[in-house]
C-alpha cells in the first residue's frame, strides 16, 4: 500500500481502511489500493450486462508479511500474479458482497482513462460454471457435483443472510477456482427492493416465473435459479439419484412460497457432502437434523394460480408427499447410482429448462 494513498472516493477509502483495521486486529486479509500502472498485459476477456472482465498481470502481486521475533512485520519479496479486473457500472456498495461472499478479492484500482473503479479479483482459471460443465460434463463425479452445489448454496445462504437477493443467478455468474463461487452482483439488492420500472433483466431460462408475471422480487427467485445453474431440466440423465430429482423439482416449484430456503439447501448439501466423504461422526452429529432436512417441506398445489408446474414436477412432488416414510432409504441413491453421468445431448440443451407446457 502506497503511503498517503487515496482512491478519490471517501466511501471506498473508508471501506479499504476498515479492512486494514480488521486485518490488524482480527487476522483478516485486507484490501489494497493499487495504482493502475502496476498492471500490465491487460486484456478484455468477457463482458456481461453489468460488468466488463479483464485479465492482467499484477506486477507487485499480493502484499504478504512475515512476523519477526521483535513482533514487527516484514514484507516478503513481491511476485507478479495473474488477476482479473472487473469494471462495474453499479454503485460501489456492492463491492462488499464481492469481498465477503465471492471469489478472492485483493483490492481496488481505477482506470485513469474511463475514471471507473475496478476490483482486483482472483483469476478464474477454470472459467465460469457454464464453461466448466461444457468442457467436463462427462468427467464430473457425483461427489464433485455435490461439492460444487454445497459451495454455491453456502454462498447463496450468506448473501440471503444479509437480506440481499442476487436477482441474476445463473451458471455464467458462478466462477470456478478449485470450487464454485457466486459472482457478478450487478442486479443485487435488498430482497424487498423492487425495480422502479417494468423492465425484466436477466438470462431468460433462469428467471423465475413469478418475475415474468411482474410479481415482487424475493430471495426465493434465487432458489429457482439454483437448480437451473446445474443444467437441470424436467427430464434427467440416466443415473440421476431420485433424492436429487425431488430436491430439484422443489427448487423449481412455480409457487415461490413453497421452494426451500437457501439455508435449507445449504444444510441438505452439507449432509450430502459429509455422507459422500464418509465423515460418519459428522453424520451422527447431523442425525437429528437429518430428519428435518429430508422432510424440509410438504408441497401441495391447492388453489395454485399462474404460473403452474409441469405435470412432471407435479407428479414428483405428489409422490414425495405420499412417500414421506421412505425418505431415509433414498439417501442410498447417492452412493449406488452411476458416479459418471453420461450426457446424451451435451450441456447446451441441459441448460434450458422450460418448466411449463
Amino acid at each position: 500500500m502506497i503511503e498517503g494513498w487515496t482512491s478519490g472516493n471517501n466511501d471506498i477509502d473508508k471501506f479499504i481502511k476498515d479492512t486494514i483495521y480488521d486485518a490488524r486486529y482480527r487476522g483478516y486479509k485486507f484490501i489494497n489500493w493499487v495504482p493502475f500502472n502496476r498492471f500490465k498485459d491487460i486484456k478484455q476477456i468477457g463482458e456481461g450486462g453489468f460488468a466488463k472482465i479483464y485479465s492482467a498481470t499484477w506486477i507487485d502481486g499480493e502484499a504478504e508479511y512475515e512476523k519477526q521475533d521483535d513482533r514487527s512485520w516484514k514484507k516478503r519479496e513481491p511476485e507478479p500474479m495473474e488477476v482479473a479486473l472487473k469494471r462495474l457500472k453499479i454503485h460501489w456498495k456492492f463491492i462488499k458482497e464481492e469481498y465477503f461472499y465471492s471469489v478472492r478479492f485483493y483490492g481496488i484500482t481505477k482506470d485513469p482513462e474511463t475514471e471507473e473503479f475496478m476490483m482486483i479479483l482472483d483469476f478464474a482459471q477454470e472459467g465460469n460454471l457454464r464453461s466448466f460443465l461444457s468442457s467436463n460434463f462427462n468427467k464430473i463425479l457425483w461427489k464433485d457435483k455435490v461439492r460444487n452445489l454445497f459451495w454455491i448454496a453456502a454462498n447463496l445462504n450468506d448473501l440471503h443472510g444479509l437480506g440481499y437477493s442476487h436477482k441474476d443467478f445463473h451458471s455464467g455468474n458462478i466462477s470456478q477456482i478449485n470450487r464454485s463461487f457466486i459472482s457478478d452482483f450487478g442486479l443485487s439488492g435488498p430482497s424487498n427492493e423492487q425495480k422502479s420500472d417494468d423492465k425484466i433483466c436477466g438470462v431468460l431460462p433462469y428467471i423465475a416465473p413469478e418475475v415474468l408475471n411482474k410479481e415482487p422480487y424475493t430471495s426465493s427467485l434465487d432458489i429457482y435459479s439454483f437448480e437451473i445453474c446445474n443444467g437441470v431440466r424436467p427430464e434427467f440423465g440416466k443415473g440421476t439419484p431420485e433424492i436429487y430429482k425431488k430436491l430439484a423439482y422443489k427448487c423449481m416449484n412455480a409457487n415461490s412460497n413453497q421452494r426451500p430456503t437457501a439455508k435449507e439447501l445449504w444444510e441438505i448439501m452439507l449432509f450430502w457432502k459429509n455422507s459422500y466423504m464418509g465423515e460418519y461422526q459428522e453424520e451422527l452429529k447431523f442425525g437429528y437434523k437429518a430428519k428435518e432436512i429430508k422432510a424440509i417441506r410438504l408441497f401441495t398445489f391447492n388453489n395454485l394460480t399462474k404460473p403452474v408446474n409441469s405435470s412432471i414436477i407435479t407428479s414428483y412432488l405428489d409422490d414425495d408427499e405420499n412417500n414421506e416414510d421412505n425418505r431415509d432409504s433414498q439417501l442410498v441413491d447417492l452412493e449406488v447410482s452411476s458416479s459418471l453421468l453420461q450426457s446424451e445431448d451435451g450441456i447446451t440443451s441441459n441448460e434450458i429448462a422450460l418448466l411449463t407446457k
